[in-house]
């Protein structure tokens, strides 16, 4: 009788495991260049000076690092459907566009190499930047098979 137990229990969790997990957002960062020049070396700063240090490689002009200045946005997302379409939506809003939400979005087509951490990003820098200036609300959403599968959001979003 325990052994008809502890098979079932086996398959149970052999069945749980080959399940494929949803996919979802797993993480967000917002490291914003507002000035090209590099940040100070103090602990609290480390992230904002990595990402300064990574963003201004190799140009090598005023012109050019004041061309790479404005918001920069990472995230990661879990593909647990690489069979399935998917789409990255970010609706952002502007300084100088007021209460105007714009979008962008990055494909997924079907089929994918498999399921893992997939890493994308949004930038938003040069001429665009100049014109709309700082991004002030966002929402990011995840759709799989175009319905939608998670998102996260600014706190000032509404």
């Amino acid at each position: 009788m325990s052994f008809r137990l502890l098979l079932s229990a086996a398959i149970a969790a052999t069945a749980l495991v080959s399940c494929s997990s949803p996919s979802h957002i797993t993480g967000i960062a917002d490291l914003p260049l507002k000035t090209p020049a590099i940040p100070g070396t103090e602990w609290q700063q480390s992230p904002l000076r990595a990402n300064a240090k990574y963003l201004l490689f190799n140009a090598n002009s005023k012109k050019a690092k004041l061309a790479r200045v404005g918001d920069y946005y990472y995230v990661n997302w879990h593909d647990g459907s690489p069979a399935l379409p998917s789409k990255l939506v970010m609706r952002y809003t502007q300084a100088r566009t007021a209460s105007q939400e714009l979008t962008r979005s990055i494909d997924y087509p079907a089929p994918r190499k498999g399921t893992g951490t997939v890493k994308a990003e949004f930038f938003f820098n040069g001429k665009e930047r100049k014109l709309g200036g700082d991004i002030l609300t966002w929402r990011i959403e995840l759709y799989v098979d175009g319905k939608l599968a998670d998102s996260r959001q600014s706190y000032l979003w509404e």
